[in-house]
């Protein structure tokens, strides 16, 4: 992550201009942003757009590695359960950290929406369940995130937990535009210093 862009557009799209970007966005994370959300909706005509936060337990940071070993495996088994339920997962996930040292993880996560209508029991239950078991601990409750949207205009509607894309929506063009604004949240280069060597800032999964 090395290219950082510093304005309010990127490539005609409207990003999250909340304070936290005024250090500017990385450029490379903003371009995976619209490669996995172009895929998607190319893939399937209803595309559930979720965002959500994995998080460490309060001040236990130096009791877990300073890799990304234990969130890559939780990547890893947590896009095969979605696969054997047909959701057709993609992701992007940033690493993050917080003023009191805390490590953190914000994820985007696309998924057929034809198959999934609701993203509360896959992530308050089955992620949150597998993010306990590679942390080791036995309640793993508020470590996993479901984020929401005050922003009216921006048709999230937190009894699903997601947003849905819908190729034949009238507003189509309204909500995939809205969702990449707020997704453009894990391209700021705010709280991503201090990376240890060798570490990567953020994974992602491919394309078809």
């Amino acid at each position: 992550m090395r290219k950082v862009f510093d304005g309010n557009m990127y490539n005609g799209h409207e990003l999250n201009t909340s304070c936290k970007g005024h250090q500017g966005y990385y450029s490379e994370i903003l371009d995976y942003i619209k490669i996995l959300l172009d895929d998607m909706i190319n893939r399937h005509s209803s595309v559930f757009f979720v965002r959500f936060d994995l998080r460490y337990p309060a001040g236990s940071s130096p009791m877990y590695p300073d890799n990304n070993d234990l969130v890559s495996r939780f990547s890893e088994t947590f896009m095969l359960y979605c696969n054997r339920h047909g959701y057709d997962p993609k992701y992007i996930w940033v690493r993050e950290l917080s003023k009191t040292g805390q490590i953190h993880y914000h994820f985007m996560l696309l998924l057929n929406g034809n198959i999934i209508q609701n993203a509360h029991q896959l992530i308050v239950g089955y992620a949150t369940n597998l993010w306990q078991k590679y942390l080791r601990i036995e309640d793993g409750k508020g470590l996993v995130h479901l984020c929401d949207s005050k922003e009216k205009d921006y048709l999230y509607d937190d009894k699903y937990g997601g947003v849905k894309i819908k190729r034949k929506d009238p507003h189509f063009q309204q909500i995939r535009e809205k969702c990449y604004q707020v997704a453009s949240y894990l391209a700021k280069c705010y709280s991503k210093v201090g990376l240890p060597p060798h570490v990567k800032g953020f994974g992602r999964s491919g394309t078809s």
